[in-house]
């Protein structure tokens, strides 16, 4: 529904423009028209002027809808600058120039009827003079200038705060409806004269021509501006930038550190030594499609690492051919700074033919996964990606071990089968551009296979099933058979978990959910009900539908084989982790004291992003590199509220912090702590987040829809005193999104 009134308030915003637009040309041109036409023209005039009206209604109760939908946030804008110019201007085309259309009605019937129009000069110019009138104009007018700028407003809506550009709005318009106010009474002094005559044709024809060149040499003009202005940088480093200190002091208090000395331990043995190679290479799928792919040691995905909480990991990575370069980030796992594997803002790319060493010792156990920062928008859908398993340290050997279990990573992805696009990737596509755009057909697989898999478990294995979601989009997975337990989310566990029947689960795109149980007598089936990377042609989101009524062919059935499994569940809740599990103590108190508070409304808006006219996606009406970097310092608490305005789901990843949800839409979380590092926000949803800001570093936050980063969507967070040595742009090979 929320989605919907965005797509309605756009809709009726430009329409409203064009329909007033023509009723504004009718008013001036009415005194122009011969006197035997004018009631005609007047009667279609007034026509206009109501469907005009009704289109501005339904303008204004698309932005109220909006404001009582999705909250004043999220509507704002379009209240401040489509509705509210809008009612004093409608109300005067009601009031003031609807009666002076009638009376210029009446004036030429009655002329017509004694015949007056066409013979007496005087009964002419008063015509005229009444269509001329400036009650009649001038409120339509300013109605038109009013819809136009609202328009505008709306396709391309002005950043945050408001006040400012409100005012200077409605200054505009006060000064636009006094000139032509000005303009209008001069016309209607001339046209009134019993001597007027108009212009010569050549005269007027001169005049079109002059006003349509300057309607398409200035556009052209300004869009071949602004498409050169907002060309990004061949080299950019991070200095310099404007930050955003959320209440907080400004930089320069902190002592000055370098990102590339922020590592993990350098010179310890590391207790595991892991190499990943890099390489572009064609691989057949186990479910024998062929994939153009971009993989790690010739799998797809890469291997799953598993390694223990604590213990000090060493990954080599190795680029064999990669010609875009290649990076690891460790996504969800709080490395140090110099470890987290971002290009141009944590280290260079790593070149073919090239290496790099990444150290760190993991914190906590849970899922996580890997995947190349460099263009992985390309990168990650070819398949430069692969699970991550942090475990406990094994115990100590009871005298009477626990059966074994069953421990399963479930990488969720769309391939690109068939003929692929190649090394160029997808081509840029801005906000509705549907999926990856890498050629092919897309189709959903539980890591390298998009059909069935059988796998014998007995009755009673307990069983751990980690989901991952390596795509852009939210992805519904459907557990039949047996009662389930949400486990962990995002590699932090649930306190208080209980058991869920009959329950869908959304995971957002970047995002993890560990499912237990204990294997029944009978099979159990994982399914995909609903997946939008490979359904969704506008987004993910399409209204809530996220690709819903289609069973995907890609299923993980365990249990005997011999027996029927169940059907997969396609309708009924969705699991929503606000309420689920136990609560606890508050991580940070019952009532914390908040160091910094950031509000980030997430939006679209038409422009240009390096060159290219696109439909942008927008954080505060603003893209990379314009977004404020968000400042913090060392042990801050900071506050986060999301506000969704945009017609499409945004997975909102911070590099090297968890997240700690506190509310959506009002409605304060009730459940164990929701700990996240990719929080799904989808149109429409308002959620309040907190961090703690303990870990030193220049950090990606951005969203893990990765076209939408690659178009944009991308801040940093940054501590005071920290500076990268790197610098991204096309001259640096460093290309981070």
């Amino acid at each position: 529904m929320v989605e919907n009134l965005f797509e309605q308030n756009v809709l009726w915003a430009v329409l409203t423009a064009v329909l007033w637009g023509f009723a504004a040309h009718g008013a001036r041109r009415l005194a122009l028209r011969p006197a035997a036409r004018l009631p005609r023209r007047v009667g279609m005039g007034l026509v206009l002027l109501g469907v005009a009206l009704v289109a501005l209604l339904l303008r204004v109760a698309s932005a109220l809808a909006l404001a009582l939908a999705a909250g004043w946030p999220a509507a704002v804008d379009y209240v401040l600058f489509g509705a509210v110019p809008l009612v004093p201007t409608g109300a005067a085309v009601l009031v003031v120039a609807v009666p002076a259309y009638r009376r210029t009605g009446r004036a030429a019937r009655r002329s017509r009827a004694a015949g007056e129009g066409g013979t007496d000069p005087g009964a002419a110019a008063a015509l005229r003079g009444s269509a001329a009138d400036p009650r009649l104009v001038v409120p339509v007018w300013a109605c038109a200038l009013a819809a136009a700028t609202g328009a505008l407003l709306t396709l391309r809506p002005p950043a945050p705060p408001h006040t400012g550009p409100f005012l200077l709005h409605s200054a505009f318009l006060l000064v636009g409806t006094v000139c032509l106010y000005l303009w209008q009474v001069r016309r209607r002094e001339a046209q009134a004269h019993p001597g007027w005559r108009p212009r010569a044709l050549s005269v007027r024809l001169s005049r079109l021509a002059a006003g349509v060149a300057v309607l398409v040499l200035v556009p052209v003009g300004v869009l071949s501006f602004a498409a050169e202005n907002s060309r990004l940088p061949a080299r950019a480093g991070h200095h310099g930038h404007v930050h955003d200190t959320g209440g907080g002091p400004g930089p320069g208090g902190a002592p000055h550190r370098d990102v590339s000395r922020l590592t993990g331990p350098r010179t310890a043995t590391p207790d595991r030594t892991i190499t990943l190679t890099a390489a572009e290479e064609t691989l057949r799928l186990a479910s024998g499609e062929t994939v153009a792919a971009l993989a790690f040691n010739g799998r797809l995905p890469g291997p799953e690492l598993r390694v223990q909480r604590g213990e000090l990991v060493e990954v080599v990575l190795v680029n064999k051919n990669v010609r875009g370069g290649v990076t690891l980030h460790w996504h969800g796992v709080d490395v140090p700074n110099a470890e987290d594997g971002v290009a141009g803002v944590t280290q260079d790319a790593v070149p073919p033919g090239g290496r790099h060493v990444y150290r760190f010792r993991p914190d906590r156990a849970g899922t996580f996964w890997y995947h190349s920062h460099q263009q992985p928008a390309v990168s990650v859908a070819r398949g430069l990606f692969g699970a991550l398993i942090v475990e406990e340290p094994e115990p100590e050997p009871e005298p009477e071990p626990a059966p074994p279990g069953l421990d399963l990573a479930v990488v969720a992805h769309a391939w690109s089968v068939g003929e692929g696009e190649g090394p160029a990737g997808p081509p840029r596509g801005g906000a509705l551009s549907g999926n990856n755009g890498l050629g092919g057909e897309l189709r959903t697989a539980f890591g390298d296979s998009t059909r069935e898999r059988w796998r014998e478990v007995p009755a009673g294995t307990p069983v751990r099933l980690r989901l991952v979601n390596a795509d852009n989009c939210p992805r519904t997975f459907s557990l039949t058979g047996t009662g389930f337990e949400v486990a962990a989310i995002d590699g932090n566990e649930v306190p208080g978990a209980t058991e869920l029947r009959d329950t869908l689960l959304r995971v957002a795109g970047g995002g993890r959910y560990d499912l237990t149980f204990r294997q029944p007598d009978s099979p159990v089936r994982l399914a995909v009900v609903g997946d939008a990377n490979v359904r969704g042609r506008e987004g993910c989101g399409e209204d809530g539908a996220y690709g819903a009524d289609a069973v995907e062919p890609a299923a993980l059935l365990l249990g005997p084989e011999d027996v029927e499994a169940p059907d997969p569940l396609t309708e009924g809740p969705v699991f929503d982790p606000l309420v689920y599990g136990s609560p606890g103590e508050p991580p940070f108190g019952p009532d914390p004291s908040f160091d910094r508070r950031f509000h980030q409304v997430f939006g679209n808006s038409l422009g240009f992003h390096d060159g290219e006219f696109m439909v942008l996606w927008t954080v505060n009406n603003r893209v990379h590199p314009d977004i404020p970097s968000l400042l913090v310092r060392e042990g801050d608490l900071v506050h986060v509220t999301f506000v969704n305005r945009s017609l499409d789901d945004h997975p909102m990843h911070l590099h090297g912090h968890r997240m700690l949800v506190l509310s959506r839409d009002g409605r304060r979380a009730t459940g164990g702590p929701w700990w996240t590092d990719t929080l799904n926000v989808a149109p429409g949803e308002r959620y309040e987040v907190a961090f703690r800001a303990d870990n030193p570093g220049l950090w990606m936050d951005h969203c893990h829809n990765l076209d939408h980063a690659r178009d944009g969507m991308v801040m940093h967070l940054v501590y005071d005193g920290v500076h990268s040595p790197y610098e991204t742009g096309r001259d640096t090979g460093n290309l981070p999104e």
